[in-house]
């Protein structure tokens, strides 16, 4: 309540990018001094069985996990632990350090409870980020990285670049997500075709053989395609051993939201976070848990703000879940709220563990 009544209010009244900058500089100077972070980590933190899950090999002691795109450059990986996050993932990370879009690239809109991203995919890089996280030594939760395309290059160059970012960061985390959905990126219908996700598993697949390895991929879509196009994606990422989709990504196409906000506050180019994104998330997710089958697992992200969220996504279909507006609204105490609070649902309809709520509503 602190938070939302006397310090979103102060922050909310800068600009969005700075102050994100200045919260990631603080998590990331609190998070490495130890007696502080045990500190935050143990008051933040939920401990409950009914909470652990897995997903694909990676074991998690509660299920909400920090989106891609809240820590792109890598910077307060420790910070998420603490916070209490089941398990965090960064980037997206692109084989080229890329500046981004000009500024201004994020907007509020309030009334909608969401954010509006035109980052264009900024990062420093593979090999940064390979530095970086070779420096994280006590990661207390799974860490994963997601993984783009450089922007400019050609649709024929695409899943190279996405290959050579994997060679050299797949020793370094719990997971690697392809992102093949950014919606902040002028160009993105590029990466998001269906026959280009093909070809890009394909060769990750065979990629994966050749390395000998056996780390968990997961693939990152958007909200904004249509039934068939969900289907053919399931069908090759089982085909070629995803562990999971990550469902959804950023809203673009304004049509399918009805916001609260003006025209004029929506005037910005971009994907669409936050409130807006929840129920095209959820029925995203109910479509791709039957057309799975069991065959794989959904990562529900999208609108994720209370316990009674995340509990819709599980009972949707999603086996865990990721956000990032929720807790830049909700402040600091958010995910150890969704825990406890979605513990409390789980024992008061008689279950014992999470996994047995996932696809109960489809």
């Amino acid at each position: 309540m602190f938070y939302k009544k006397i310090i979103r209010p102060i922050f909310f009244k800068i600009d969005p990018e700075k102050i994100h900058h200045f919260v990631i500089q603080f998590l990331s100077v609190v998070s490495r001094i130890m007696p502080i972070y045990f500190l935050i980590r143990h008051f933040l933190n939920v401990v409950d069985p009914v909470l652990s899950t897995q997903i694909g090999k990676i074991k998690l002691s509660n299920p909400i996990g920090l989106a891609a795109g809240f820590d792109k450059n890598i910077e307060a990986p420790l910070a998420y632990s603490m916070l209490g996050f089941g398990y965090a993932e960064v980037g997206s990370v692109t084989f080229t350090a890329q500046l981004g879009n000009p500024k201004p690239r994020l907007w509020r809109i309030v009334k909608d409870e969401g954010l509006i991203v035109y980052y264009g995919l900024c990062n420093p890089g593979a090999q940064a980020a390979v530095q970086k996280m070779n420096k994280l030594k006590d990661r207390f939760i799974p860490f994963g990285v997601s993984i783009a395309p450089t922007t400019g290059l050609k649709l024929s160059q695409l899943a190279d670049d996405y290959l050579e970012s994997f060679k050299i960061l797949f020793p370094l985390v719990d997971y690697i997500t392809l992102n093949v959905s950014c919606p902040n990126v002028a160009k993105c219908d590029l990466f998001t075709q269906v026959s280009f996700i093909k070809e890009l598993l394909e060769k990750m697949s065979s990629l994966k053989k050749q390395l000998n390895s056996t780390i968990d991929i997961f693939v990152k879509i958007g909200p904004d395609m249509t039934d068939e196009q969900y289907d053919e994606i399931v069908d090759l990422c089982v085909a070629n051993n995803v562990s999971a989709i990550i469902a959804t990504n950023l809203i673009k196409n304004r049509n399918n939201i009805v916001p609260s906000s003006t025209i004029e506050e929506l005037n910005h180019p971009g994907g669409i976070s936050g409130k807006m994104v929840n129920s095209n998330s959820n029925a995203v997710i109910k479509h791709l848990y039957k057309r799975a089958a069991g065959r794989l697992q959904i990562i529900g992200v999208g609108g994720v703000f209370t316990a009674k969220d995340a509990y819709e996504k599980i009972k949707s279909g999603a086996s865990a879940i990721q956000l990032i507006t929720g807790f830049i609204y909700g402040g600091p105490t958010t995910i150890m709220h969704i825990n406890k609070g979605l513990a409390t649902l789980l024992k008061q309809d008689g279950f014992k563990n999470i996994n047995e709520v996932v696809g109960i509503k489809t």
